[in-house]
């Protein structure tokens, strides 16, 4: 069984691409190295530089391996510098994920699993922040993971 890791040159998906192989999955990463360093890519992965937004290398992945489900952990992720340079984390964290899972819906790839962040939440006066705690994003990073948290339901339920 394979599964399709995006971001997996950063810290959280090469940990979680660890973890899968230690579990026994097969994993293919894919990672531009625009914020992540090549050197924290399992060994035991593939690894394929591209950005999430090239349709024909993706098509091309996802027809040729069947992966059984994509963890998406592709994304810039640094709140001060979303403030200074919103444009930036909207086209990818948004827009780029957005063509990311057009693609896996149009080729058939479903199971999707997609890390947001609590940035979603805001602060949040609640003692523990639950899924269902109202969303509140406070700068260009939060809201641009809402949207795409947004995007992924709206696809699901269209497809």
């Amino acid at each position: 069984m394979e599964v399709l890791v995006t971001g997996g040159a950063g810290y959280i998906g090469s940990h979680v691409a660890l973890s899968l192989l230690d579990s026994g999955y097969d994993v293919t990463v894919i990672d531009d190295l625009s914020t992540g360093n090549e050197n924290l890519v399992p060994a035991q992965s593939e690894f394929i530089k591209c950005n999430i937004n090239d349709s024909k290398k993706i098509e091309s992945l996802i027809k040729k391996k069947k992966f059984i489900a994509i963890m998406h952990f592709a994304g810039f992720i640094q709140v001060e510098e979303s403030i200074k340079y919103p444009g930036k984390y909207f086209n990818n964290n948004t827009k780029n994920s957005s063509i990311l899972f057009e693609n896996c819906f149009n080729n058939g790839l479903r199971n999707i699993i997609f890390s947001s962040s609590a940035a979603v939440y805001g602060n949040s006066d609640k003692e523990l922040v639950k899924e269902n705690t109202n969303l509140n994003p406070l700068n260009p990073y939060g809201e641009s993971k809402v949207q795409t948290e947004n995007k992924l339901i709206q696809m699901r339920k269209e497809n």
